[in-house]
């Protein structure tokens, strides 16, 4: 077999011996030479310790089913050669599991200087171009310092999960102490699969007729997708003839919005302060939380130990935080909102809710506002969802009130543009002197303004309130600003994503300017 030209190992293996002790690696000029390690990498012993690697190609059914039969294997080879390459470059091993799977032994050396090398494979696997309309990417689970193989299979699987949940194309690196990532800048393609959306609906349905009462919670500060999908699940679980309520925040200027907009249909009674939820409380009780699956973004994160039965629908890529525990998990990150999520799972009811054109409004307007009109991370299935909310009456004209501002908060996000500034020649960043109760809702509608500026492909906008700043950051795509947010402990999608820090404005502005020349310097 011909291998590549930079291949420091291969070139390198000259005799048995040298093989064994690992001379080879310090002969060539370009291998890992122990002295400029990855930053913030792992550094347990060094030599030949195992590394673990699970591999997983995202797309493949999907690129194959557009090509003809005769490009079909040139693509596969191609593949398997650039896997075989990469994989031997760094003295490694690997096994094919599956179609599209494969397992990915290194020494800890090899895999320090795979790391060193920016992981490669996964631009070589993209660059694949044989008749293909989509690019191919994988996604790579590692784990590493375990103290048995046991521990770094469990390890590397849970990477590998954890970056196919965050929309693949991506590496993932776990360690008993922290994981890590890398890539991950790619667009997402929609591929969920509605088997999967009619299996969650059922399991849903079970689990709220096993229940004695049904609490939603989505995150503080909530906004329309949120709310929408709180609303949605809880006159769910009202039609399936359990007592259900929404816990929201003790102040919300969405929640005012929304129920001031939106006709009395919607009671005010099924809607629970933060402060009064665990007097609502009661045993066998399902926790449903929408929108996030972080605990620390919850308005009562301490009701994650009270419920009897927790269940998961959201759509952010997941992060290292998560709610454990929970017996339904359905996080899609191809999806333009929780609202979409939740309205897909309405038909597998078979005629057991009925919903109301509120809370089909309440959907459609979460579906709006996460995919800006319908402008970004808008799939097929958004539009079918929103087809479908039409048919149950949403009303259009309701989001004209909804989205409208009054004069003071015109005057407000003007202040913010107005002092704003552009970095590195692409990047806009406003900063608020004012706290407000409604900070994230105004950081993000700033946020939106700021990204119509010529220019601009990402913008970034702090809003500080009581007790903490709320981030928002806005992408034309170019940039990925999820992996930008979750340096403060954030998250949300490659276009869309946000964040709380809990410190000063000043504090939280010198860590996003620093992280951002890290970036982009």
């Amino acid at each position: 077999m011909r291998y590549g030209k930079n291949k420091p190992f291969l070139q390198n293996l000259r005799t048995k011996k040298e093989h064994e002790t690992g001379a080879f690696l310090r002969k060539s000029s370009d291998a890992y030479n122990g002295e400029d390690e990855p930053e913030n990498s792992y550094q347990p012993d060094r030599g030949t310790q195992t590394v673990m690697v699970f591999m997983r190609l995202d797309n493949l059914t999907e690129v194959l089913k557009d090509m003809t039969e005769e490009a079909k294997p040139h693509l596969v080879g191609a593949l398997e050669i650039a896997l075989t390459e990469w994989v031997l470059s760094f003295e490694g091993y690997h096994q094919r599991t599956g179609e599209g799977s494969y397992i990915v032994y290194f020494t800890l050396r090899g895999f320090h200087y795979a790391e060193k090398q920016r992981f490669t494979i996964l631009e070589k696997i993209r660059d694949i171009d044989l008749g293909n309309d989509m690019p191919l990417t994988v996604s790579i689970g590692v784990g590493m310092s375990a103290c048995n193989p046991a521990e770094l299979g469990y390890l590397a699987q849970s990477a590998l999960d954890l970056a196919l949940e965050r929309g693949g194309d991506q590496v993932v690196i776990k360690t008993p102490e922290k994981t890590r990532f890398f890539g991950g800048k790619s667009k997402g393609v929609e591929k969920r699969s509605k088997v999967r959306a009619r299996v969650t609906a059922l399991a849903l349905k079970e689990l709220i007729e096993r229940s004695s009462q049904v609490v939603v919670m989505g995150h503080e500060m909530a906004d329309y997708d949120s709310l929408g999908s709180a609303l949605a699940v809880a006159s769910l679980a009202g039609d399936l003839g359990k007592k259900a309520c929404v816990i929201v925040d003790d102040r919300n200027y969405a929640t005012d919005k929304l129920l001031a907009v939106l006709s009395p249909d919607i009671s005010r009674t099924g809607l629970v302060k933060a402060r009064d939820a665990s007097e609502k409380l009661k045993s066998n009780t399902l926790l449903v939380v929408v929108d996030t699956h972080k605990p620390s973004l919850l308005p009562l994160p301490g009701l994650l130990k009270s419920a009897e039965y927790i269940a998961i629908i959201d759509h952010h890529r997941r992060g290292v935080e998560y709610i454990e525990d929970a017996r339904l998990v359905y996080i899609e990150s191809y999806a333009s909102s929780t609202c979409e999520l939740i309205t897909e799972l309405l038909p597998y009811f078979q005629g057991q809710v009925a919903l109301g054109k509120d809370i089909a409004t309440a959907l459609l307007a979460g579906i709006i506002v996460d995919t800006q009109n319908f402008m970004l991370r808008t799939g097929v299935r958004t539009f079918e969802a929103a087809s479908y909310l039409r048919n149950l009456g949403a009303d259009p004209m309701a989001f004209r009130q909804l989205f409208q501002d009054d004069l003071a908060t015109v005057i407000r996000k003007a202040e913010v543009l107005r002092t704003a500034r552009v970095l590195y020649g692409r990047i806009a960043l406003g900063v608020s002197a004012e706290k407000s109760a409604d900070a994230q809702l105004m950081a993000a509608k700033t946020a939106n303004t700021m990204l119509n500026i010529a220019g601009v492909d990402a913008s970034f906008v702090l809003w500080p309130f009581e007790g903490g700043v709320a981030i928002s950051a806005r992408s034309n795509g170019e940039i990925n600003v999820q992996i930008i947010m979750e340096k403060l402990n954030g998250g949300g999608h490659l276009t869309v994503a946000a964040a709380q820090v809990n410190d000063t404005i000043a504090n939280t502005e010198d860590s996003l300017l620093k992280i951002l020349e890290e970036s982009f310097r």
